[in-house]
């Protein structure tokens, strides 16, 4: 997560559309400007939200289509119901705890964001940055500052003011400036953040004029980590980036092979559960051979000609059960770490020397399969049990908190151990880990970068941006 936060800078798993960017720097500017206080400045804002969600909701019902490479405004399910019946009380909804339950409605969500893209202050109060275009974005937003202190909106007004719905800036001077900002022509350095975010948004940009890109992360990412085209390719080839994001997403197939089999462990505790039990459970998964003998029988991670192949996706370990594939997917991944180089190593492992060695980490599991390998692969999947075990433990204590209300301590877990003894109190869920492709597209189809059609992802009307 910390190679992806390096990699796309200004956007996060919670920044969902565009528009939110230039409407936060606008509230800003005018909290400045008619100098309101932190109360009066979060009023102003939730009031400008509840305003875009509401013309947001109206016009994804009448027009859909417009919508379509565009997540739906925040808040969406709180405001159609209103929608629906004719009128919208905007005061009603921007009450704290209505439509968002923080006091800054959906600001918390993109403060970070903005902040880093300089359109709002670093300061503890609300203002605007140093790269906050103020005409660009009252020219596409102005009409929120009229509406605000309108009691209702009613179906007329919503329709009449159509341009503020979020997918209005794809064609809007405000998604224009954004669209500069984000995509900063000319800043092709990674020795910057705006360089890296270029790289990050060219690299994505010439793999939608590539290949046919339906689903954004798990497209890209195939084609990016194993496809020839993208190795060959002069455009992908010249970012250095298109490595790193490779390196990437291989790592990111062994973090969601641990989340898989880490949610099957815990979701195998029935009642009191031994260590011992759990961990045969895991053993009795898994064929009697060697540790080696089970590695070797893994596919080929390396094409013929070296390059990363799809040994993740390999038909046959896609076919077998969760704890079988994610320690084949796990130990895939510690063969990548001594075969990947350069740029795809550090995307791989990251640049933090303790956490290349940390344990569980690709390097660490590496060594610990020398350590193992003439050993029964069972007696190893008992062993690495007892591991997981003791690290969730380590993880929730180091985040244990004492609870403000009572003072007892609060440790987020939901194994917990008695001596040799653990159970659960809920079931973990698995995934895989936000590459934030999904999101980054959806907002550069806000500022008119990308587009869909007919679900096929496809540079938008100001794609020459990143060409």
């Amino acid at each position: 997560m910390n190679v992806v936060d390096r990699l796309v800078p200004g956007v996060t798993t919670v920044t969902l559309n565009a528009r939110y960017y230039a409407l936060h720097g606008l509230i800003a500017a005018e909290a400045r400007k008619r100098n309101l206080g932190i109360t009066a400045a979060q009023d102003l804002l939730r009031r400008a939200e509840v305003v875009v969600g509401a013309v947001s909701t109206q016009h994804y019902q009448r027009h859909h289509a417009a919508h379509e490479a565009i997540s739906r405004p925040h808040a969406y399910d709180v405001i159609l119901p209103k929608v629906r019946k004719g009128g919208v009380d905007i005061g009603a909804l921007a009450a704290p705890k209505v439509y968002a339950q923080p006091n800054w409605g959906f600001w918390p969500a993109y403060r970070g964001s903005e902040m880093l893209l300089r359109i709002v202050t670093r300061a503890n109060e609300i203002a605007p940055g140093e790269r906050f275009d103020h005409a660009a974005v009252r020219a596409g937003l102005d009409g929120v500052l009229g509406l605000v202190n309108e009691r209702t909106l009613d179906t007329d007004t919503l329709d009449t003011n159509a341009e503020l719905c979020v997918c209005g800036s794809v064609d809007s001077p405000d998604g224009a400036w954004l669209a500069e900002l984000f995509s900063s022509p000319g800043a092709d350095s990674n020795a910057t953040r705006a360089g890296v975010r270029r790289q990050t948004l060219r690299m994505i940009a010439r793999v939608v004029q590539l290949t046919e890109v339906r689903r954004v992360t798990r497209d890209i990412s195939r084609f990016v980590a194993y496809d020839p085209v993208a190795f060959d390719d002069d455009v992908l080839a010249g970012i250095d980036l298109t490595a790193e994001w490779r390196g990437l997403v291989l790592r990111n197939a062994s973090t969601t092979a641990w989340r898989g089999l880490w949610a099957w462990l815990v979701n195998s505790i029935e009642g009191l559960t031994t260590r011992a039990d759990l961990s045969d459970r895991f053993a009795a998964a898994l064929p009697s051979v060697t540790t080696k003998n089970f590695q070797d029988g893994l596919p080929s991670t390396l094409t013929d000609t070296g390059r990363p192949a799809p040994a993740e996706h390999d038909p046959d370990l896609a076919a077998t059960a969760t704890p079988l594939w994610s320690l084949s997917v796990l130990l895939l991944g510690a063969r990548r770490a001594r075969e990947l180089t350069g740029h795809e190593l550090h995307g791989f492992q990251g640049h933090d020397p303790e956490d290349i060695l940390e344990e569980l980490a690709p390097t660490w599991l590496a060594d610990r399969l020398d350590d193992w390998a003439d050993r029964p692969l069972r007696d190893f999947a008992r062993w690495l049990t007892m591991i997981m075990i003791d690290r969730s433990q380590r993880l929730a204590l180091a985040k244990a908190r004492p609870d403000p209300k009572n003072g007892t301590l609060k440790i987020p877990t939901r194994v917990h151990t008695r001596d040799e003894l653990v159970f659960r109190d809920s079931t973990e869920t698995a995934g895989a880990a936000a590459l934030r492709w999904d999101q980054l597209a959806g907002i550069l189809a806000g500022m008119g970068v990308l587009a869909r059609d007919e679900d096929v992802w496809t540079l938008g009307p100001r794609g020459d941006l990143l060409v």
